[in-house]
């Protein structure tokens, strides 16, 4: 398994599939032209060329494109949900754009030639391209994990989770919906005395960080780790359309895109031996890694 990469870098990558399967929708097309010349001193404002008949291959690759298109702009409104008016604009027009030339709606913009379209494409894309770049070059903390609820349980020790970094230097994020769910769990009767015990020996280690400083500033343990605490619930007018504010699995997802989205050049890992949030993990373009091993 290679480096985990950050959202940004990922968007970049998705970016470059999708321009791949542009180029070959593309090559795949033709484009007419209008014969039209006017007649005496009538105008007619018309195109003057436009995408020829959609065939099979065609419609094929639309859909391609479609399935890998509309997920990766949600992801990237949702990078820039709080950048300029004039980004804002930008990734508007050039997704209007790109719509526009999957679903081959025809248009003004048609060039006379499939090399000229190829040429226009890159031109458009381009601008999508700068975008990740940019938040690439803001470089704050490289590694954050986010541990689940079970995590914790399984692994209480928080020096231990550089297996899941990658690095012993590190941020682990504890965010409010795990806590809630921690202070609930160690009185829970439906679980064993064991799994109880192992909570409360959780909520222990975090009531002594608090000791050591404030803990939605950071607390600095072993000299390379940063423990942190989120206090504030999501904002899922600002997440992914799909997660409900009322699972508890979507609030952890949310929280974990807030996080990501506030630092995107961050590689940011959710830490969890579930299976089901795994696969909402994967849906949401956020890397994922099984709890580690207690030392």
């Amino acid at each position: 398994m290679g480096p985990i990469k950050s959202y940004a870098r990922k968007s970049e990558d998705e970016l470059e599939v999708i321009q791949q399967k542009m180029m070959e929708l593309l090559d795949a097309s033709k484009i007419n032209h209008s014969d039209y010349d006017g007649y005496g001193r009538v105008v007619v404002i018309a195109p003057k060329h436009g995408w020829g008949p959609t065939d099979d291959r065609q419609k094929l690759l639309q859909k391609e494109i479609l399935e890998l298109y509309t997920p990766w702009i949600e992801h990237l409104r949702l990078l820039f949900s709080g950048a300029s008016n004039e980004v804002s604009r930008q990734i508007k027009r050039t997704d209007s754009f790109m719509m526009s030339w999957i679903q081959k709606k025809g248009g003004y913009d048609v060039p006379a030639s499939i090399p000229k379209a190829k040429s226009l494409l890159s031109k458009q894309t381009q601008r999508f391209d700068e975008l990740p770049q940019m938040l690439e070059s803001v470089k704050r903390a490289s590694v954050i994990v986010v541990p689940d609820t079970n995590a914790l349980a399984v692994c209480p020790d928080f020096q231990t989770y550089h297996k899941v970094a990658g690095q012993r230097e590190f941020t682990l994020v504890l965010m409010p919906t795990v806590l809630s769910e921690l202070d609930a769990l160690k009185v829970d009767a439906r679980k064993t005395q064991e799994f109880r015990g192992k909570v409360k020996s959780v909520i222990k280690r975090i009531k002594g960080l608090r000791k050591q400083g404030n803990l939605h500033q950071g607390v600095i343990i072993n000299k390379t780790i940063t423990v942190r605490m989120v206090a504030r619930e999501p904002d899922f007018k600002n997440s992914l359309s799909w997660l409900d504010r009322e699972n508890r699995d979507d609030r952890i997802l949310a929280s974990v895109l807030e996080s990501q989205r506030q630092e995107p050049s961050t590689v940011v890992i959710l830490s969890t031996g579930d299976i089901n949030l795994q696969n909402k993990a994967e849906m949401a373009h956020i890397p994922f890694e099984e709890p580690p091993d207690p030392d």
